[in-house]
């Protein structure tokens, strides 16, 4: 199908040198819903530590792949998140008596969801925002739409949906240490893949990018950033701002939204004597949850959810990466740097290297290392499109082929030994370990190294 994409899917997060971790990585791939199938759309469910599938055999590597004749509704969940390891499962409904009678060739599209949430002030908005996006994305009337202009305008209504469905949820979470309702809240960028459109959406400082080739005589990628990071500072964000009656002032250097509260010796309703605490409290301008931006005159957030919204048509002879990633990984490495790093490391690294996230990952965090700062959290999704009929890439481990024009039946399970290939590190003369082996996990001595 021409109209599909291929592509390796590899991800990466790590804590840092963070005392708490609040990145979450959400990976969701289905079946588009049909006009006739809609009653029987599976939604996705979701596996984690602490629940259980229904069936023991979707905890379990599959051994064989579905054959042509025996494709089923299914559905595929790779949630991963810092708290928790990699997780894949892929789960087939029950066949009813006329299904097993005569087996049906489900025709289906599917359509993937890929999302980085970077939380602050708590891990709760982040864990939240993962849970209940997506499915209030594909709630949203003209999503499933084949005009652009509707299914950006539903990302924008869902982002803003989520939000809000967070304000039910507040009294739940953890009060701050002076007990104040929970000052929650968290980036987002996310990217939905349709057939060959790619749609973003973003708040935050998180941010997507694409690798472009434009011409097969280039050595290195150009890249292309989708997402512009939301400060407070921009032109536009600070007149928002102020047009709802906040302000932006400069903490340690850094433009911050500020919090306007009533003094923590204050009791009683708020009047016109009462003292306010100006506190330079948030680094970005629009966000999912921080809650306490709200504004009672104009009934707006000042941290305002509502996204940026993109739509590419991807050309897998131009568009070789989609990267999306957190500041962790953004405050380390240029965009430009991080395409042909991946570029380079598929080249260089054979079947049994890292993953290309892998790589950036553990690339930035040494950065932060060597530059003697404390590791930021750092998230990285790695998308490396293939051209159909193209030369074949190299699989590295941790990565899995999503063939948007199979289904996601065709799906293989990550856990099976080929993604999960044990690397013997390489001893060197003085029967030592060095650093680069543990973190590299290959030998790459006489590698032809590109420049970027």
């Amino acid at each position: 199908m021409d109209d599909s994409l291929l592509f390796r899917m590899s991800a990466f997060s790590d804590q840092g040198g963070r005392k708490y971790m609040e990145d979450v990585i959400e990976i969701r791939i289905e079946y588009e819903p049909t006009a006739s199938t809609d009653e029987d759309y599976p939604q996705p469910r979701r596996h984690g530590g602490q629940e259980k599938t229904q069936s023991g055999a979707a905890s379990q590597p599959v051994s064989e792949p579905h054959g042509p004749g025996r494709l089923g509704p299914a559905t595929a969940a790779w949630v991963e998140s810092l708290s928790d390891e990699d997780i894949c499962s892929i789960g087939t409904p029950a066949s009813s008596d006329r299904d097993a009678a005569e087996p049906v060739v489900d025709m289906r599209r599917s359509v993937a969801f890929f999302a980085v949430f970077d939380g602050h002030g708590g891990r709760e908005a982040a864990h939240f925002a993962s849970e209940h996006l997506w499915d209030l994305l594909k709630r949203q009337r003209g999503f499933w739409s084949g005009d652009h202009g509707e299914v950006c305008a539903a990302l924008r209504k869902g982002f803003i949906a989520c939000h809000h469905a967070m304000w039910k949820e507040l009294p739940e979470w953890p009060k701050t240490i002076t007990g104040l309702p929970s000052t929650s809240g968290t980036t987002a960028s996310v990217v939905v893949i349709r057939g060959v459109h790619m749609y973003v959406a973003h708040v935050g400082d998180s941010a997507v990018v694409v690798g472009v080739k434009e011409d097969n005589a280039d050595i290195t990628l150009q890249a292309l950033e989708v997402t512009q990071d939301h400060k407070p500072e921009l032109p536009k964000e600070k007149e928002r701002i102020e047009r709802l009656g906040g302000s932006v002032m400069k903490k340690s250097g850094v433009n911050r939204v500020v919090w306007k509260r009533p003094r923590l010796t204050h009791n009683g309703p708020v009047r016109r004597s009462t003292v306010i605490d100006q506190i330079p409290f948030l680094a970005v301008a629009r966000s999912l949850g921080d809650l306490w931006s709200y504004d009672f005159y104009s009934g707006e957030f000042v941290v305002s959810p509502e996204p940026d919204t993109t739509v590419m048509t991807l050309d897998p002879k131009r568009h070789r990466y989609i990267i999306l990633g957190s500041d962790g990984l953004w405050n380390m490495m240029p965009p430009k740097n991080a395409v042909n790093m991946c570029y380079s490391h598929d080249k260089m690294v054979g079947p049994k290297g890292m993953s290309c996230a892998r790589r950036l990952g553990c690339t930035a965090l040494l950065f932060w290392k060597e530059r003697m700062l404390r590791a930021d959290n750092t998230t990285v999704i790695v998308l490396a499109l293939q051209e159909r009929g193209g030369p074949p890439i190299p699989m590295h481990r941790d990565e899995i082929v999503v063939d948007m024009a199979t289904g996601i039946d065709q799906i293989p399970y990550p856990g099976t030994p080929y993604n999960t290939c044990e690397i013997q590190k390489a001893e060197h003369g003085d029967g030592m370990f060095y650093e680069e082996d543990e973190i590299y996990e290959e030998e790459h001595e006489g590698w032809t190294c590109l420049d970027w």
